[in-house]
């Protein structure tokens, strides 16, 4: 039966049968049917971001999707893991990259919501750190924060789509922009880093000590003004509730 109804074009297994309704193989398309339709229905609610940068054209690209994906996991809310990277390589909308990192934000945004709750540290937690023990400072971050590089102004259709606006006009950028996705609470937000925002978000990720981070301040910077662009960095991170703890390193 379930060959039958993944399949797309098979007879009916025996343990359909005709009926006064309706013959096996009209049963049979009842289940066809209405297996695509949860799918169908199930990443409309995941990628409303993409739904409205493609339009008319969401449709038929969640038909493509469901054709040459069948659903490997039992949990339905796992089934559009793969768009992203069927976009990337599927006709004709390879030829169309904004679609591909579209889906990448809508799906960052859907995983962030489900992660795990953890607790975020807070400016008070941090001032407990002894003075001299600052320069080895490594942070730690939420599992839930992702970012993504995008070629276009994903977030805009994104957030047309969650405050119910009109789309937005599709803009495409010669570099790519960094967006930074996380959950604080219940709720999930996402934005643009700017360039040096994201060199200092990124080296403190792969676990760069403070001091290396604030070398890198003052270098971008000056002297002088580094630790005070460090420091609106650190409380902005501190308030999104992006940190989750800290270890000390080496120097």
């Amino acid at each position: 039966m379930l060959q039958a109804v993944l399949a797309e074009k098979a007879q009916p297994p025996p343990i359909l049968r005709d009926g006064g309704v309706a013959d096996a193989r009209s049963r049979l398309e009842v289940y066809r049917h209405g297996y695509r339709a949860r799918l169908r229905d199930a990443l409309q609610a995941e990628f409303a971001g993409l739904r409205s940068m493609a339009g008319a054209r969401f449709g038929g690209m969640l038909d493509k999707y469901i054709c040459a994906h069948p659903s490997e996991h039992y949990n339905i809310r796992w089934y559009g893991a793969g768009l992203a990277a069927f976009l990337d390589y599927a006709h004709p909308w390879r030829e169309r990259p904004h679609f591909a990192d579209m889906a990448r934000l809508d799906w960052a945004i859907s995983v962030a919501f489900d992660a795990a709750d953890e607790a975020s540290v807070s400016a008070a937690d941090l001032a407990a750190v002894p003075p001299d023990a600052w320069p080895r400072l490594q942070l730690s971050w939420q599992r839930n924060l992702h970012v993504l590089d995008c070629r276009c102004n994903a977030e805009a259709f994104r957030r047309a789509a969650d405050q119910d606006q009109p789309r937005p006009r599709l803009r495409k950028f010669a570099q790519a922009r960094q967006i930074l996705v996380w959950r604080k609470d219940t709720t999930v937000h996402y934005r643009c880093l700017d360039e040096k925002e994201w060199q200092v978000l990124s080296a403190a990720i792969r676990g760069e000590t403070f001091a290396a981070l604030c070398e890198w301040m003052a270098a971008h910077h000056g002297g002088t003004a580094a630790i005070p662009h460090m420091v609106a960095l650190l409380q902005a991170w501190l308030a999104a509730g992006l940190i989750r703890g800290w270890t000390l390193g080496m120097l």
